[in-house]
């Protein structure tokens, strides 16, 4: 499956879930208490199907099609709809940070309007080739930022956002929550251990390969030093450490499932894709770095 087809066919499955999940809205009314704060009346979220019927069912197929057609405006369709996604988004997230209730609703908002940016960056601009890696060269400046911009989001959103989803929807099952002494000091230390495990290898990444970990803007210089003369992908480890240091201060295994589940995904889905790449750009001062450095486990 090609980059474009990727895009296409990523969009109609957004298309359908969406009108799936305003359908079960409607033909089981007490599906609706899962998606919002309690005390707020269900209109409060049913008040959004016209919004969602325009935007995320008919834009993602219309958007879909363009792709598919080679419109002129395709890539402006895909980049708009994923800048219109963030607003519904933001409101969420707002509405769960006031209330501490409706993670779930939020969840399921940033794996959208987050899927639909990463659509919108693999198609790329008019003047880009659709690709799901992009070599993006830049100053060191610009590397920096845009590195830790991404890092700051991709912990929001996979470190917060998401794994506050995560116990709601476990509370809701009244699937029980573990507690146990020094877990809050234990997850805490773990937690910011990985974290300037993850800040170290975007520095090199940034300082060192003149890029940013994102695929669709990655480095155009291989990076051996700092952490990745250790480990193969540090920031892989690093997330998935802290992911785990999550749920412990969570208490909910279901977040070490989600966690272990996301490793599993980029060891088996990711990280073959990426390795190809480097291997095709590099050659053989990649291949010797292979096999001079394991990916997970220093020697």
């Amino acid at each position: 499956m090609n980059a474009k087809q990727i895009v296409t066919s990523y969009l109609i499955v957004q298309a359908v879930a969406t009108a799936a999940w305003w359908s079960m809205l409607w033909f089981v009314p007490s599906s609706v208490s899962w998606f919002h704060p309690a005390s707020w009346p269900r209109e409060t979220l049913l008040g959004f199907w016209l919004a969602d019927f325009l935007l995320l069912i008919a834009g993602s197929s219309m958007t879909a099609i363009a792709i598919t057609s080679e419109k002129a405006w395709a890539s402006t369709a895909v980049w708009s709809l994923a800048a219109a996604l963030w607003y519904p988004t933001f409101y969420c997230i707002g509405v769960s940070i006031i209330t501490d209730q409706a993670w779930i609703a939020a969840s399921l908002m940033v794996c959208m309007a987050g899927m639909t940016l990463a659509m919108a960056t693999i198609y790329g601009t008019p003047h880009q080739t659709p690709a799901t890696i992009r070599e993006t060269p830049l100053n060191r400046t610009s590397a920096i930022v845009w590195t830790f911009t991404q890092t700051a989001i991709f912990w929001s959103v996979f470190l917060w956002i998401l794994p506050e989803g995560i116990v709601e929807f476990q509370t809701r099952l009244h699937w029980p929550l573990f507690l146990h002494p020094g877990q809050t000091s234990g997850s805490i230390t773990l937690f910011t251990a990985a974290s300037l495990l993850g800040l170290w290898s975007g520095w090199a990444m940034a300082v060192r390969g003149d890029g940013t970990p994102l695929p669709t803007a990655t480095a155009p210089k291989l990076v051996d030093a700092g952490p990745y003369r250790f480990v193969r992908n540090p920031m892989a480890l690093a997330g998935i450490v802290q992911g785990i240091a999550v749920g412990w201060y969570h208490g909910s295994f279901v977040v070490f499932i989600y966690a272990i589940a996301g490793g599993f995904v980029w060891h088996c889905f990711v990280r073959p894709v990426e390795e190809a790449d480097l291997d095709q750009r590099f050659g053989e001062r990649y291949r010797q770095y292979k096999q001079r450095v394991r990916l997970w486990i220093p020697r």
